[in-house]
């Protein structure tokens, strides 16, 4: 059995594969190596629909945030190996397995827009530019973590629409003791940020959420693409949450911005897999 992963901050998506044909698909959360430990990984997935599979599982097919840093990624790898003990084990960044599930070896600049946000420049064989998106305090322009630093700016200095403002706490009753607990003193602070983007896509309509999107979504154009040479030339792909729930705002960015707006897919493992079936 071959095993993929396609994994952010927040969820890892997972497709299982016997002799070219899936028998499983399931999600557990995200296994970015920075947030989750080796207890965490074990738990997530022997409380999923995998634990059935461990010991028949003879390869792991990995895409993951955070997977750039090689400590990290042989800090994860030990834990596979312990979890799926048959197996080899290969893994890889997600921006990799993003541009495997929508380059088409053909040159083009690819995006995620998650939790977080990265890019990556494609010549049709290889990334060519690699950079840090020095990740959701500093930077992740874009990312569902930006938009809802922004908005939670909003909310908590009460600069919302008194009637947003309402449907905001009844849709999160919460104090900004509560939000200071949960970002500054407690785990994955990152997920728990993400999490309050919803609000924005419920409320997409109202102009000033929609701002608040448009803005960070411009931020990271600003911050990455426009200085390409590539960006005039190349369409540009996204993957991921963000940019699929937002496709109107991102159209709207490439539309202002001149570049040219490609593919846009929310989970990129479907597109994986068939170069694991298709072979």
């Amino acid at each position: 059995m071959i095993l993929l992963a396609d994994s952010g901050s927040t969820k890892t998506e997972w497709i299982l594969l016997e002799n070219g044909e899936e028998v499983l698909r399931t999600e557990t959360i995200g296994l970015n190596p920075f947030f989750v430990d080796h207890a965490t990984i074990q738990l997530a997935i022997g409380d999923s629909e995998l634990a059935f599979y461990l010991n028949k599982v003879r390869e792991v097919h990995f895409y993951g945030a955070g997977c750039s840093n090689k400590e990290k990624v042989k800090s994860l790898a030990d834990s596979f190996k312990i979890i799926f003990n048959q197996a080899k084990i290969d893994i890889r960044t997600d921006i990799e397995g993003a541009v495997l599930a929508v380059a088409d070896d053909e040159p083009c600049v690819v995006c995620i827009l998650g939790t977080g946000s990265t890019f990556r420049v494609f010549d049709g064989k290889q990334i060519k530019r690699k950079y840090s998106s020095l990740s959701y305090i500093i930077g992740d322009e874009g990312s569902g973590t930006h938009i809802a630093k922004a908005l939670l700016r909003q909310v908590f200095y009460q600069k919302l629409p008194k009637a947003l403002e309402e449907d905001f706490f009844k849709d999160y009753p919460i104090t900004s003791t509560d939000l200071m607990q949960k970002v500054y003193n407690e785990p994955q602070a990152n997920r728990y940020l993400a999490s309050f983007v919803p609000f924005c896509k419920k409320h997409i309509d109202n102009p000033i959420i929609e701002q608040i999107v448009l803005d960070s979504l411009e931020e990271f154009s600003n911050a990455h693409l426009m200085a390409l040479e590539e960006i005039l030339e190349s369409p540009v792909h996204f993957i991921g949450s963000i940019a699929y729930h937002f496709k109107p705002q991102l159209q709207k960015v490439a539309d202002k911005q001149g570049f040219t707006l490609g593919k846009i897919v929310q989970k990129p493992l479907s597109n994986i897999k068939k170069l694991f079936t298709d072979s």
